[in-house]
């Protein structure tokens, strides 16, 4: 796979590496954040050697280093996310995508399924350098009557309008820490686990009490704009 060609050589990882140096130094920023996705088991080892050697230039030249995780399962070791935690300024769990495009209707971020995640980032990495990314989207799962399922990922703003347009009623459900609702409309059933102001207080919650680092989002736009004073009443 691409990812594979590009990081199994040390000459591409060296000139990547002294690519994305330059562009950060010369754009002002004040730090990295790497996000790889789908790396596969054989890319592994050089994925991990390319964080260590980012790492190494990042120090030199006064970046912060962070990298994106998948919540930990049996099937993304190969991120190798101790090692990171050694290397990296910061490890970020990605507390979203318990749902997504292709799988079961479902919430994108239950609170009991982000907790197990951030548990199970700290079996590996110290808390101090644990951030967790919280999701400012949710899905609109629609099912037809003919059992064809589809969704689409929207924000904040636009998940309340779809509710109040449609008459939808939500309620607070349990298992989740989410407000749900669903309605019909045009030969489909409709569903939604909303992100809102009463869960992005319960996950925030999880950073203090797991002593983490601090927060992530995924990602601006889709937010509404009391969330941010939500998120620093509940960091504390």
């Amino acid at each position: 796979d691409e990812s594979y060609e590009l990081l199994s050589h040390t000459s591409s990882r060296t000139n990547l590496i002294n690519q994305i140096i330059s562009t950060a130094l010369s754009t002002g920023i004040d730090g990295i954040n790497v996000d790889f996705e789908k790396i596969s088991e054989e890319c592994g080892e050089h994925y991990i050697q390319f964080i260590r050697e980012l790492s190494v230039k990042c120090r030199q030249n006064g970046l912060v280093l962070s990298v994106d995780n998948y919540v930990p399962q049996a099937y993304n070791q190969q991120y190798h996310r101790k090692e990171q935690g050694v290397f990296a300024d910061y490890v970020v769990i990605m507390g979203y995508d318990e749902h997504y495009v292709g799988s079961d209707t479902g919430s994108v971020a239950s609170l009991p399924w982000v907790e197990q995640g951030v548990k199970d980032t700290l079996a590996e990495v110290p808390a101090k350098r644990t951030i967790l990314a919280i999701p400012f989207y949710t899905r609109l799962w629609k099912t037809t009557d003919g059992g064809a399922l589809t969704s689409e990922a929207i924000g904040m703003d636009q998940a309340q309008q779809a509710i109040s347009d449609n008459g939808a009623e939500t309620y607070w459900d349990k298992t989740t820490s989410q407000n749900y609702g669903t309605y019909e409309g045009d030969g489909a059933t409709y569903q939604i686990w909303l992100e809102d102001s009463k869960s992005i207080a319960e996950k925030v919650k999880l950073i203090p009490k797991y002593k983490l680092a601090g927060v992530a989002e995924w990602k601006l736009g889709f937010e509404n704009s009391g969330i941010w004073s939500v998120i620093t009443e509940n960091l504390s």
